[in-house]
C-alpha cells in the first residue's frame, strides 16, 4: 500500500490544480470562489492527515482516503457550479458587454482624433518639414564624412586600448 499521507498530498495537489485551472479570468468574484474552494480543500486534506496520523488501521485509512477523494469530487462539482452561476449572471454579462462597447468607443475616438490632427495643415507641414530635414541631414556628404572619421577614430582608440591591455596582461604572465 502506498504511503497514505503521500496519497492525501497527491489528491490535494491534483484537485488544487484542477480548481485553479477552472478560473480562466481574474475577476474578483471568481478569485474569491477559487480561494474559498482551495481553503476548503486544504482543510479537508489537513483533517485527513491528522486522522491518518492518529489511526493505524489500514482498512479504515483506505476508507478515509476514499471519502476524501469523494469529497474533493463534490468540491470540484460545487466550484464548477458556482463559477457557472457567476458567469451566467446577467449583471456580469451586461457589465462585460458595456465594458467592450466603451473600450471600442474610446479607441474609435482616439483613432479619429489622430486622423483629425494629421488633417491639420500646420501639423502636416511640420511633420513633412521634420522628415525632409532628417533626410537632408542623413544624405549630407559632410555628415557622412564625419561619421566615417568618427568610426575610424573610435577603432584607432579601441586598437590602442587593446594593445595596452595586451601589454599589461603579457607583463603579468611573465611574473
Amino acid at each position: 500500500m502506498n504511503d497514505p499521507i503521500h496519497e492525501v498530498d497527491e489528491v490535494e495537489k491534483t484537485t488544487k490544480f484542477t480548481i485553479i485551472c477552472l478560473a480562466d479570468d481574474t475577476d474578483d468574484e471568481k478569485s474569491s470562489i477559487i480561494e474559498n474552494s482551495i481553503k476548503e480543500l486544504k482543510s479537508k486534506c489537513e483533517e485527513c492527515r491528522k486522522w491518518i496520523h492518529n489511526n493505524t488501521n489500514s482498512s479504515e485509512t483506505s476508507m478515509k482516503i476514499e471519502n476524501l477523494k469523494n469529497d474533493t469530487k463534490k468540491l470540484l462539482s460545487s466550484t464548477k457550479y458556482k463559477l457557472k452561476v457567476f458567469q451566467s449572471n446577467e449583471e456580469v454579462t451586461e457589465a462585460k458587454e458595456k465594458f467592450i462597447e466603451t473600450k471600442d468607443k474610446v479607441f474609435s475616438i482616439v483613432d479619429n482624433g489622430i486622423d483629425e490632427i494629421l488633417k491639420n495643415e500646420y501639423v502636416s507641414k511640420t511633420i513633412d518639414t521634420i522628415s525632409d530635414s532628417i533626410e537632408t541631414i542623413r544624405n549630407d556628404e559632410r555628415v557622412k564624412t564625419n561619421v566615417k572619421k568618427l568610426k575610424k577614430g573610435t577603432l584607432k582608440i579601441a586598437e590602442k586600448a587593446y594593445k595596452k591591455l595586451q601589454q599589461v596582461l603579457d607583463t603579468e604572465d611573465e611574473e
